[in-house]
């Protein structure tokens, strides 16, 4: 068989698993964003926190932004590092659901679908990423432009931070919560640092990665996550405690939100350039 029949075959098994999973992520946000006050009657376990339950509901429609895309790639290396950040993702859910079995209401469907999807994906998108990742030629797409050396560094130390950040969160949660911007209970913990874990891996795969092409798709995931979680942070303002952390935290917040529409605006700038210089 001809290594480009091949290759597509490969990549259409990963455009069937991202339509499937494209819906499932969008219910997600619908339950969790605009409802965040009724994940008794309709999710899988209970959040108290409405802050809690739209953060991960942001994440959760950013998500399906970037695996429709998926749906409709043409080349595998446009989807390689967001992969392997859903497949960190995935498995702390997967991990934290045994690990507060009790707290999940095993009597409703959105507990199933939530097992079913933190079970398989784990294990499933290692699987496509290991057989679609040999027929990446390793060079630049047409509409490709170097990445500035002070992003590449600037989002790797960005990535290694925050993803040192998730894994202490994911393992220690108790050294957190006191001091959280919003009462944060434990299992919601470490849910927080299974969706804190997909963009730290996208910025620190700026270290390994030279392609725009390749870091496009994620990194806009993260922004619009990021966005939405700032749109759920001006909703649940009443679930903020008093006092300078959460102020310090909403900055944070905002802050990061700029600073990674001024890398993509930066970059759009430089694959127009790029673009205009070719023959």
């Amino acid at each position: 068989m001809p290594p480009l029949e091949r290759d597509d075959r490969v990549l259409r098994t990963t455009r069937v698993v991202s339509i499937v999973i494209v819906p499932i992520l969008t219910a997600a946000f619908v339950i969790l964003f605009l409802f965040p006050g009724q994940t008794r009657a309709l999710w899988g376990w209970t959040i108290r926190s409405r802050m809690s339950s739209m953060f991960m509901g942001g994440g959760y429609l950013a998500g399906a932004l970037f695996f429709y895309r998926a749906s409709r790639a043409k080349e595998w290396h446009r989807l390689g590092p967001g992969i392997i950040a859903t497949t960190a993702f995935a498995g702390a859910l997967g991990v934290a659901t045994f690990l507060h079995w009790d707290e999940f209401n095993h009597g409703h469907v959105s507990f199933w679908a939530w097992l079913i999807l933190y079970i398989t994906t784990p294990l499933l998108l290692p699987v496509l990423y290991v057989k679609n990742r040999q027929f990446d030629p390793g060079t630049p797409s047409p509409d490709d432009a170097p990445i500035p050396r002070w992003i590449r560094t600037t989002l790797s130390v960005m990535g290694a931070t925050q993803l040192l950040f998730a894994i202490t969160l994911f393992v220690r949660p108790s050294l957190f919560q006191a001091d959280w911007p919003w009462t944060l209970s434990t299992v919601s913990a470490r849910s927080l640092a299974g969706f804190a874990a997909f963009p730290a891996i996208t910025y620190l795969a700026f270290a390994f990665e030279h392609r725009w092409s390749a870091l496009r798709w994620p990194f806009e995931t993260a922004i619009a996550g990021v966005a939405l979680i700032a749109v759920g942070a001006a909703r649940s303002s009443g679930d903020f405690k008093d006092g300078t952390l959460a102020w310090v935290w909403r900055a944070g917040l905002l802050g990061t939100l700029a600073f990674l529409v001024v890398i993509w605006l930066t970059m759009r700038r430089e694959v127009r350039r790029q673009l205009a210089s070719s023959p």
